[in-house]
């Protein structure tokens, strides 16, 4: 299992997403949304000499415009970590949620570990909404946390699919745009020098956010 702590994860004020204490990628997409051939033809190489460099490039690529946009292309499984429950629901980063049961585990106000799972019926989940959310059957409350640090974890999984056919040709290509400007730009830039982004670029992703990204 991997797992990676994402660091500044964005939060927009206009995203709605319920603020948490921390983000975890626990188990972290195991293909890419574009393949080296592909980045290859973008970049124009023929040979493979430097597949492993361009292969690197991708996954990189992958998780800058996944950063910048908060979205999952590839099935990713997320945990996030609030310190209690909220009064309704829970608005969870990385759209798009996928269909899949939501599992939830909180201190309960004795200091034990509970753990119930939407597939249970214990909460709803919103898969159809972007970004997911989860919150208490009809006419139920949340149970009672014990309000302390990270009381409360969701782990969900996130993501397109689990290859890339299903991902957005736009951010495929945002990222085989990124992979090509990265590769022939290889070299830090000077102090006052400037090697922007290509505009392409930045106008795909401005098309490609949700909500209060876009």
């Amino acid at each position: 299992m991997t797992v990676s702590i994402v660091y500044g994860s964005p939060q927009h004020p206009e995203s709605g997403i319920t603020p948490y204490r921390s983000l975890v990628r626990s188990v972290a997409p195991v293909v890419e949304p574009v393949t080296l051939a592909e980045a290859k033809v973008q970049c124009r190489v023929d040979t493979g000499d430097e597949d492993a460099y361009i292969t690197a490039l991708i996954a990189t690529a992958r998780e800058y415009v996944e950063g910048i946009l908060d979205i999952s292309m590839i099935t990713t499984v997320w945990e996030a970590r609030y310190d209690t429950f909220p009064m309704w629901e829970i608005i969870l980063p990385r759209p798009p949620m996928q269909n899949a049961s939501v599992t939830l585990v909180y201190r309960d106000e004795g200091g034990a570990s509970q753990t119930i799972t939407s597939g249970a019926g214990a909460f709803q989940a919103d898969f159809y909404a972007t970004p997911g959310r989860i919150f208490p059957i009809y006419g139920s409350v949340w149970p009672a946390a014990r309000g302390d640090e990270n009381s409360v974890m969701v782990r969900w999984s996130a993501g397109y699919g689990a290859s890339g056919a299903a991902v957005p040709s736009i951010l495929k290509h945002l990222i085989l745009l990124l992979v090509a400007h990265w590769y022939e730009s290889r070299q830090p830039v000077a102090a006052g020098g400037q090697m922007p982004i290509p505009t392409t670029f930045e106008t795909l992703l401005a098309a490609s956010g949700w909500g209060g990204y876009r």
